[in-house]
């Protein structure tokens, strides 16, 4: 495995994107954005489109991951255009998936408060006012977070530190010598690199001065060198320097105010345009519209008329690959394609021009439109977790055609019925906060009593009642029977009573909710509405039952809704009536059947990809473990909730009606273990990412250490770090840069650490750490050394 393969594994496994090709020089860019890090808590790396701005803040996000404990997060923001899903955009990319009806905002500081963490904005340009805010609250509010940006201007950040993104280096074309001569052109390198993959093109003595003057016409930018280097298919770099000249002059002679690296990247551009055949160029403009990528059918049904029947676009998508236009990713099975920030900034200039861009974003609302209700009919079958994680990919294009809907003349209806169809992605995928927004926006601009406003509010009434947030979801569903009923719409009116019922359940009145929703299985049973459609029922009915210690009853409707589930194919719906069932068997005195019900229903969650069922399972199996006497797993399973629900950024919610047990359970096993080893198993088991979290509920990893957190170490977080790097034999220059922070600095973290363990020696503090698991085995320490392995 070669390196830039290692480092792309190595980043993906990280949460940055994966490299798709070779990384070229920057090692002195590097250095110094990494030197800016220790001492700046924002960095904003400047430059024109293609200047490389986002591979370079990759590479070094990559490499100073590891002194983050908790890592490093990346947000693109090319594909968000409306500002106030900015904090949305940061939630998903945090993986936090909150139900409550907070402020976004808020959430994310709350998330972020107590974390050591890097965030990577990247693309920032078109959102520098909603980006300078966001950042200027999260960095008051969580000390020990960092923020890389990326952006053609500066963001106007509190203690914002800059760093101008140079070209690349070019050697001079006139002197003599092979290319070997010139190994620290970072120019040459990636021209050559580039050519190899699309043709036979060898970097020699005869051909390197020609590509130096071609390199150095485009002035060191990597796109541009990229997109010249993709004409080799057909052209020598003579040829394309020729080109290229001849097009420089006539834009240098219509725009000589704009900077000289824009003109060049314009010209380039323009160059790689006027390479195209007319069905490709109309092709490239028309798959602008696409937010973060496409799949080959939406371009046919999106971008293909009379001017570029359908069964063409294949053809002209391949092209474009060809000609580094759109660049191809695999994504669950699948291939989309992308066009590039800068490209796709020139392809709806160009759109725009045709006066094409209206009819070509509408086509784009009405194809995701369809999606989305295609999506809400088949929901109830199988293939759910398939659907759910494709319409995950669509995220992007989801916002913008739900953007263009309420912001398009005549389309705010077809904007409400959008959101309203969206109801099981808002739920299952974990959206419920931006669901709301959706649906509230969306209300806002359809005031009249029409039977879509009724199902929206229904809608808006379900996501607020999943949040706790009766204030609001009690208004919304009265105001969806009013119109139903109305309307004459029984089956409507029943769901809406369903809904009430969970908005009293999560309001704490369980014994309130059940006259709902016996009214409303009652109706619907009247009404012969397939009990597959309304699978929440006999769920909310169980639920209550539970928390109001009717086991043998929450049993039989859980068992209920598992069947019809079953019947349907359905899996979402399974997993909250696995759940019920769980906790309904703990109840009975039953762990054995509890933990297996329970590791299904978390089985299930996993594929979803949804903390909130992973963490009520993971709840019921910590129950049965400290019920059974198994004191240290039910201890680290405990660690693992709190770990989950802080994940999710959300309070305990409904998990907090199952406090009166667990608490009694939890101070048994404290005892049982002792404070320190419980608090230390409990801090195991928050330390766990998703995937270890599996597998030490399905039985692996089942040995914890005996001490695991920092339990009574004098030593704080940041200095526990530092003395395992010592203890690895790093020095303090190099423990500076492993933690992004100054020597001086690193230096003095050191002497606390002497002091603290009346110490006199490294050595002694190495021992120390060896023969201390409170430190060796804490999870930032751990995460250190995993990290290094898979750096080394």
């Amino acid at each position: 495995m070669g390196e830039s393969e290692r480092r792309s594994r190595g980043a993906a496994k990280a949460g940055l994107p994966a490299e798709l090709t070779s990384f070229v020089g920057r090692r002195r860019e590097i250095a110094e954005a990494r030197s800016l890090l220790s001492t700046a808590r924002a960095v904003t790396l400047l430059g024109p489109g293609g200047i490389g701005k986002t591979r370079l803040a990759l590479r070094v996000a990559d490499q100073v991951r590891r002194a983050f404990t908790e890592g490093v997060t990346f947000v693109d923001l090319a594909p968000l255009q409306d500002a106030d899903l900015l904090a949305y955009t940061v939630s998903d990319a945090l993986r936090i998936a909150s139900r409550r009806p907070h402020d976004p905002v808020d959430v994310i500081t709350e998330f972020l408060r107590d974390r050591q963490t890097l965030l990577v904005f990247d693309n920032c340009e078109h959102l520098t006012d909603a980006c300078a805010d966001l950042v200027n609250i999260v960095l008051r509010a969580a000390p020990d977070v960092r923020v890389l940006a990326t952006s053609r201007q500066r963001l106007g950040v509190t203690g914002e530190r800059l760093w101008q993104v140079p070209p690349l280096t070019v050697p001079d074309p006139d002197r003599t010598g092979r290319p070997a001569a010139v190994p620290e052109s970072e120019g040459l390198t990636l021209f050559a690199a580039r050519a190899a993959l699309v043709s036979d093109f060898v970097l020699t003595e005869d051909n390197w001065p020609e590509v130096a003057r071609l390199c150095r016409r485009m002035d060191g930018l990597p796109l541009a060198i990229e997109l010249a280097a993709a004409g080799t298919r057909v052209l020598l770099p003579g040829d394309i320097l020729e080109r290229l000249d001849g097009r420089v002059r006539i834009l240098a002679s219509t725009d000589r105010g704009a900077p000289s690296r824009h003109r060049t990247l314009d010209a380039v551009v323009d160059g790689s345009y006027g390479s195209c055949s007319p069905q490709e160029r109309l092709l490239w403009s028309r798959v602008s519209v696409f937010a973060h990528g496409f799949t080959l059918h939406a371009a046919e049904q999106v971008c293909g008329d009379e001017t570029i029947p359908p069964d063409t676009v294949l053809h002209l998508v391949t092209g474009l690959v060809d000609k580094s236009v759109l660049t191809p990713e695999r994504h669950l099975g699948e291939i989309h394609y992308r066009l590039l920030n800068t490209l796709a900034r020139y392809g709806r200039d160009r759109l725009r021009e045709a006066g094409e861009e209206d009819a070509v974003r509408r086509r784009h609302q009405r194809f995701y439109a369809a999606m989305s209700t295609r999506f809400s009919t088949e929901w109830f079958g199988p293939g759910q977790v398939e659907q759910a994680r494709r319409m995950r990919a669509e995220h992007a294009n989801l916002r913008a055609a739900l953007d263009e809907c309420l912001t398009a003349p005549g389309e705010r209806q077809a904007g409400l019925v959008m959101a309203t169809d969206l109801i099981h992605y808002w739920v299952g995928c974990g959206h419920i906060t931006e669901g709301r927004h959706w649906l509230e926006r969306a209300l806002a601009l359809n005031p009249e009593p029409t039977p879509e406003r009724a199902r929206a509010l229904r809608r808006l009434g379900s996501l607020a009642g999943r949040q706790g947030d009766a204030a609001a979801a009690v208004p919304a569903l009265e105001e969806c029977r009013a119109i139903a009923q109305r309307l004459g719409d029984g089956v409507l009116d029943a769901e809406a009573v369903a809904m009430l019922g969970q908005a009293a359940i999560t309001a704490g009145d369980p014994e309130a909710a059940l006259p709902f929703l016996r009214e409303a299985a009652e109706s619907l049973r009247r009404l012969q509405h397939p009990p597959e459609q309304h699978l929440y029922v006999p769920i909310l009915i169980a639920l209550a039952k539970l928390l109001l210690g009717a086991f043998d009853e929450a049993a039989a409707a859980a068992q209920e809704a598992g069947r019809l589930s079953s019947r349907s194919g359905d899996r979402w719906y399974l997993a909250a009536a696995l759940l019920d069932l769980g906790y309904a068997e703990f109840g009975r005195n039953n762990p054995a059947a509890a933990a297996a019900y329970a590791i299904q229903a978390m089985d299930i969650g996993h594929d979803f990809d949804d903390p909130t069922t992973v963490g009520l399972a993971l709840m019921c199996l910590a129950g049965t473990a400290m019920a059974t006497g198994d004191h240290r797993r039910g201890a680290v399973l405990t660690g693992v909730c709190h770990g989950i629900w802080q994940q999710a950024g959300m309070s305990l919610g409904v998990a907090a009606v199952f406090s009166p047990t667990m608490k009694p359970l939890e101070a048994a096993t404290s005892a049982a273990l002792g404070e320190t080893e419980f608090l230390n198993a409990v801090a195991y088991g928050a330390g766990l990412d998703l995937d270890q979290v599996i597998g030490f509920a399905h039985g692996a990893h089942s040995e914890t250490p005996e001490r695991t957190g920092p339990g009574d170490s004098p030593l704080t977080r940041r200095e526990q770090q530092v003395a395992v790097l010592v203890a690895e034999g790093l020095s303090n220059k190099q423990i500076a840069a492993d933690l992004v922070i100054a020597q001086r600095t690193a230096e003095g973290h050191i002497e606390h650490v002497l002091s603290k363990l009346g110490f006199t020696s490294r050595t002694q503090i190495a021992i120390w750490v060896a023969q201390n698991p409170n430190t060796a085995h804490h999870p930032a320490a751990r995460r250190q050394r995993q990290n290094f392995g898979n750096q080394t």
